[in-house]
């Protein structure tokens, strides 16, 4: 955690939030230098906070994060970098990788972080914990800044079921609605971790459907022109000063100058009609997707390449649906990511239709009786 940090209490709910998000007498730094030297301190909660509070939480501090919450590593420059609980040689993922790191070390029960293409998802699966990204705009973002609007979602993570329902309705979420009567596998393209994923579904008790075709990589092309193109009009005016600036985001940012506006358009045209194929597919919620959250090992920190990291949660951004990753003790030791301190567990990534979080929660619950979760 960053700036003062209030003292834990026994009996609370504890929440460390994403320096994404005002705290009332807080400089919101968004995890880079630049803004930090020049904010000033927020003068009311955001709506998140402002919700906690009222619900009676107790909310420590700040949590660190990418620069501008822009990047899926969970890297620092200025801050310092959270450590991976799980190994501290391997990435913490991000971009709320304090809030991952906080919640996994036992500092909070509840992190709030946002997720614009996996930014709470991500660090969940590295860090071994749950991570929430609600329905696109069923949380209040008024003070939250801001990086792609129409991908960005706030969300929570926990290392239990509880904690993490607790925590979402405590930034305004509500849990309720039809259950799911089937479950479908959305191929991610690596054998190893749809194996892991095929025998997790075919031992709930849920009808297993197949997927006629899941078109997940022509999600993840549409969804990363709208982040990145979105991304460039919120902080290309950083780039008058990108020596005092984290070089990766700054790589990222500069790349996104060369998408148009009307590959953009064409991007945003093509939502509506995914969403409308995706949710005929979902039979307008009778159903829901399985499919690991990272198609690969947990990076390590000395030398990483993060650029598909949000392959296969980016899409789910693109197209609004709540999703939940999970921890679980499934698959062979160490796929999901080894360090010379420890194993990360397996992550398996849930998607539901808007609204359907409580189907998320239920599902899971579900998978943890019969498989077990890694939460801590």
């Amino acid at each position: 955690m960053i700036g003062e940090v209030a003292t834990y209490q026994p009996g609370s709910l504890n929440v460390v939030i994403k320096d994404l998000l005002d705290i009332e007498g807080s400089v919101t730094s968004c995890g880079s230098r630049l803004v930090a030297h020049r904010a000033q301190p927020a003068l009311r909660d955001s709506s998140a906070v402002a919700r906690l509070r009222a619900s009676g939480a107790h909310v420590r501090g700040k949590a660190n994060l990418v620069e501008f919450a822009f990047g899926t590593h969970g890297v620092n420059p200025w801050f310092g970098t959270p450590t991976n609980p799980c190994s501290s040689d391997l990435i913490p993922g991000g971009s709320s990788s304090g809030s991952a790191v906080a919640v996994a070390l036992g500092e909070a029960e509840v992190g709030v972080g946002t997720d614009t293409g996996g930014s709470v998802r991500i660090p969940a699966a590295c860090c071994g914990v749950f991570g929430l990204k609600p329905t696109h705009g069923v949380i209040d973002d008024q003070g939250c800044a801001p990086l792609a609007p129409s991908l960005d979602t706030i969300g929570v993570l926990a290392n239990n079921l509880g904690d993490l329902a607790a925590g979402f309705r405590g930034i305004g979420g509500v849990l309720e609605g039809q259950q799911a009567t089937w479950i479908a596998q959305v191929p991610s393209g690596d054998s190893r971790f749809d194996a892991v994923v095929g025998e997790i579904v075919a031992r709930i008790d849920l009808s297993v459907e197949t997927l006629p075709g899941s078109g997940i990589d022509r999600l993840f092309h549409d969804g990363t022109t709208v982040l990145l193109y979105e991304a460039l009009m919120q902080l290309g005016g950083y780039l008058d000063e990108a020596h005092r600036l984290d070089p990766r985001g700054v790589t990222r940012l500069r790349s996104a100058s060369e998408i148009s506006a009307d590959s953009y358009r064409g991007a945003c045209e093509r939502r509506a009609v995914a969403r409308d194929e995706w949710l005929a597919l979902l039979d307008m919620g009778e159903g829901i997707l399985a499919l690991p959250t990272i198609a690969g090992g947990v990076p390590h920190r000395g030398a990483f390449d993060v650029g598909s990291l949000n392959r296969l949660t980016l899409p789910f951004n693109y197209l609004g649906f709540p999703a939940l990753t999970i921890p679980v003790n499934a698959g062979p030791p160490g796929l999901q990511g080894q360090g010379s301190g420890g194993q990360v567990p397996f992550a398996l990534q849930l998607v539901a239709v808007d609204r359907r979080e409580a189907q998320l929660l239920e599902v899971a619950a579900e998978i943890g009786a019969v498989v077990g979760s890694r939460g801590r």
